[in-house]
C-alpha cells in the first residue's frame, strides 16, 4: 500500500503536467493532437515501470494496469476535453475527434471498472452434462481449482459456501490454495483456509480430494487440511470407487506430455486429476480430464482468445473450458476461482473467474 501511495504522489504531478502540455500545445491537425495523448499515455507507462522497477527491483505489472487504468481513463477524457475547445485552421470549432476520443476515454474507462473490479469477484458457476455407457446411476462432481488469494476473506467463503450448496457426490480440488508475499504470508494463509474449511464443513459422500499446486511445492500444504474432510493426495497414483477410477497426479507429472498407463482401469470411468493441463497433449486413456493452472488466460480478447495460456505449447482454445480430446475423451480447463497474484495484474476481463459442477449420467 505505501509503494502505491508513493507512486500516486509521483504520477499525479505528472498527469498534470501533460495535460498542461496538452492544453497550451499548438496544433492544427488532429493527427498531431492524437500523437499528444499517445505519448503521454507512454509516459505514465515509462513513469511507472521505472518506479516500480527501482522500489522493488523488478516490473510490477499490477501497479501498471492500475496506473494505465485509472490515470489513463482521466487523461483521455481530460485530452478531449481540452481538444473540444481548440478550432481548426479554419477557424471552426472541432466537434468529430473530440467525440471520437470521448467514446474511446469512455469504454477505456468502462473496461477498466470492469477487469479490475467486477471482474476478478464475479464467480460463475459452470455446468455440464456427460453421458457415459459406464455409469450406471447419475453422479455429480465439483470441481474448483487456482484460489490463490493473498489473504482468505469473504470472496473465498463465498466460494466454498456455494460448493457445498451443490450437494456434490464428489469434490475435487486442483492445487495452488495459495500466493502470499513470503513462506511467513504463505504459512498464515495455510491457517486461515484450515479455519474456514473446518467452519464450512464441506461434505461429499463419495469423498473431497486436493491435489498440489505449484504455488505450494515449498510449503507444507497438507497442513491447510488437517481436521477436515478433504484429503491431500500430493504424488500420482489412482483410487477407485463404485463406477470411478480417479487417477491423482503430482505436479510435475501434469507438467509432462507422458501417457499416465494404469493397468488396473479396467471399464470403470476414469477422471485424470492434474494441476496444469500439459498432460493431457499425450494420449490418455481417460474420460474426464480435469486441470487448473492457465487461469483461462484471465483476459480473453474478442476473435482472438487468451492473450496467455501460461502452460508451455499448450493450444490456446484449451486453456479454457471444454475441448473433446481427439481419442474422445474430455478436457475440462477451469478460469480458477481466484487470480494470479505477487507481481501480476489482478485482473480479468472476458474471462470470468468459475467452478465447474460435472453431471455424469447413463449414455
Amino acid at each position: 500500500m505505501f509503494t502505491q501511495f508513493l507512486c500516486h504522489c509521483l504520477l499525479f504531478p505528472v498527469f498534470l503536467r501533460l495535460i498542461n502540455t496538452i492544453r497550451r500545445a499548438n496544433y492544427t491537425t488532429v493527427w498531431h493532437f492524437f500523437t499528444l495523448v499517445f505519448l503521454g499515455l507512454f509516459a505514465l507507462l515509462v513513469v511507472t515501470l521505472t518506479f516500480s522497477t527501482v522500489t522493488d527491483g523488478h516490473e510490477d505489472l499490477n501497479l501498471v494496469v492500475h496506473a494505465l487504468a485509472w490515470y489513463g481513463s482521466a487523461f483521455l477524457l481530460a485530452s478531449a476535453a481540452l481538444m473540444s475547445r481548440q478550432k481548426k485552421s479554419n477557424g471552426k470549432p472541432r466537434r468529430k475527434a473530440p467525440a471520437i476520443l470521448a467514446i474511446v476515454g469512455c469504454l477505456y474507462f468502462g473496461s477498466a471498472i470492469d477487469a479490475l473490479l467486477i471482474e476478478p469477484t464475479a464467480l460463475v458457476i459452470r455446468e455440464i452434462t456427460i453421458p457415459s455407457p459406464k455409469i450406471a446411476e447419475p453422479l455429480t462432481i465439483v470441481f474448483c481449482a487456482d484460489m490463490q488469494p493473498e489473504r482468505v476473506g469473504n470472496y473465498e467463503r463465498r466460494t466454498l459456501q456455494k460448493i457445498k450448496e451443490q450437494n456434490a457426490d464428489l469434490i475435487l480440488f486442483g492445487g495452488d490454495y495459495i500466493q502470499g508475499k513470503n513462506d511467513e504470508a504463505n504459512r498464515q494463509l495455510l491457517d486461515d483456509w484450515n479455519q474456514l474449511f473446518r467452519e464450512i464443513e464441506l461434505d461429499a459422500p463419495l469423498g473431497i480430494y486436493a491435489i498440489q499446486g505449484n504455488k505450494e511445492l515449498k510449503q507444507p500444504w497438507r497442513d491447510m487440511f488437517k481436521d477436515t474432510a478433504i484429503i491431500p493426495r500430493g504424488l500420482t497414483g489412482s483410487i477407485h470407487m463404485d463406477e470411478l477410477r480417479i487417477t491423482f497426479l503430482s505436479v510435475r507429472t501434469s507438467w509432462a506430455k507422458r501417457t499416465i498407463v494404469d493397468k488396473m482401469q479396467q471399464d470403470k470411468f476414469r477422471i485424470m486429476l492434474g494441476h496444469m493441463p500439459v498432460f493431457a497433449m499425450a494420449e490418455q486413456e481417460a474420460d474426464l480430464l480435469l486441470a487448473g493452472h492457465t487461469h483461462g488466460g484471465q483476459v480473453h480478447l474478442p476473435f482472438f482468445g487468451p492473450l496467455h495460456t501460461n502452460a508451455k505449447d499448450l493450444p490456446r482454445r484449451w486453456s479454457s473450458g471444454v475441448t473433446t480430446l481427439p481419442n474422445g475423451g474430455t478436457l475440462i480447463v477451469t478460469n480458477g476461482s481466484g487470480l494470479a497474484r505477487e507481481n501480476a495484474p489482478r485482473i480479468r476481463f472476458f474471462c470470468r473467474p468459475d467452478f465447474w459442477v460435472i453431471r455424469l449420467v447413463p449414455g
